[in-house]
């Protein structure tokens, strides 16, 4: 099989390539000059996970530049091209694809966004799948990559129906389900460990993540929201504990270097009703649970938006999360807040 991996930056070459090397032969696209320079005087790179995992070394693959005229035969011949690049360059290069991609081959639009390949241009949006990044890398020297391993892709069945004959991929049949079970169990356990890691006065990521009062309080949180998006979606339960298990393994992982400050930014945004800590604790109440260690979140949250007393803290939670003050959940968050 032929894989075409157009982005051959952190995650095109350190997560997708390691991922496909052992079952298809590669071809890595980039703009970038200079990098495509370094793959092909290198002939290989080195893979080193965070776990301790044996390295991996990617070897035996082409390296094209897009303006390269192989790039062209090297897309026509590939089973599948996925394209790994910033959302904000996904039109551009959606464009340079149309023309170059064969209407019958397999394009996968693969980012941490909610539909990937709604942002591809030329028309690819009509007829691309999306794949869900969920992997971090980091550059680990020159071109060497340090990532989790993380064991799969997951691909929308919508524009691919299931078929690329590829293993390490998880097919989803409703890919935005998967994104909101992403926003409820990911994104809101990284708001728990940013916001009450950053009261706690933690600069590391993963020291506040292996606290062991905000463990605690993950722990208690990973139980409810599992619960809750079980009960919402249908979700096979232990499929949700496995998904949320890979979340907490990530975060309390100290070999990835992260920051708090970068993790607690946009504490307006966070605070909204669709976002990472009220939709998840109105989902968790909505079906029973206890809301608790997202009630803190909130409240330390608000801490760090520049609350300076009850009456702000208000005003503020309800701005961002339009919530109003005879709300229930509005009220137990500001309980919380003036308790701090």
């Amino acid at each position: 099989m032929k894989i075409a991996i157009v982005g051959a930056g952190q995650t095109g070459r350190g997560f997708l390539a390691r991922l496909f090397a052992p079952q298809a032969e590669l071809t890595l696209i980039d703009r970038d000059a200079a990098l495509i320079d370094r793959l092909r005087a290198a002939g290989g790179y080195r893979v080193r996970f965070f776990d301790g995992t044996q390295p991996m070394r990617i070897e035996g693959y082409a390296a094209l530049h897009t303006d390269d005229a192989a790039c062209r035969a090297a897309l026509k011949a590939a089973d599948a091209v996925f394209v790994s690049v910033r959302p904000e360059n996904l039109r551009e290069a959606g464009e340079w694809l149309a023309a170059r991609v064969p209407e019958a081959t397999s394009v996968v639009a693969c980012e941490n966004a909610p539909l990937p390949a709604a942002g591809l241009g030329g028309g690819l949006d009509a007829r691309a799948a999306s794949g869900a990044i969920f992997c971090t890398t980091v550059n680990d020297g020159d071109i060497d990559i340090a990532g989790e391993n993380y064991p799969s892709l997951f691909v929308s069945v919508q524009g691919s129906n299931g078929a690329l004959g590829l293993s390490h991929i998880e097919y989803v049949d409703d890919f935005a389900v998967l994104m909101q079970r992403k926003l409820y169990t990911y994104n809101a356990a990284s708001a728990i460990i940013a916001y009450l890691g950053i009261e706690k006065g933690f600069l590391e990521y993963a020291d506040a993540a292996n606290d062991p009062v905000i463990d605690g309080l993950l722990d208690i949180f990973y139980g409810e929201v599992n619960r809750a998006v079980c009960a919402r979606y249908g979700v096979d339960e232990a499929a949700q504990r496995d998904f949320a298990a890979l979340s907490k393994r990530k975060f309390q992982n100290r070999a990835i270097a992260d920051s708090i400050e970068r993790n607690a930014a946009s504490p307006a945004r966070k605070l909204g009703r669709d976002e990472r800590i009220i939709a998840p604790a109105l989902l968790i109440r909505a079906h029973g649970g206890t809301a608790r260690p997202l009630i803190e979140t909130a409240a330390a949250a608000l801490s760090y938006l520049g609350a300076r007393d009850e009456a702000c803290a208000s005003a503020l939670l309800e701005t961002h999360s339009d919530l109003p003050p005879d709300d229930a959940l509005h009220q137990d968050i500001i309980k919380a807040w003036t308790g701090r």
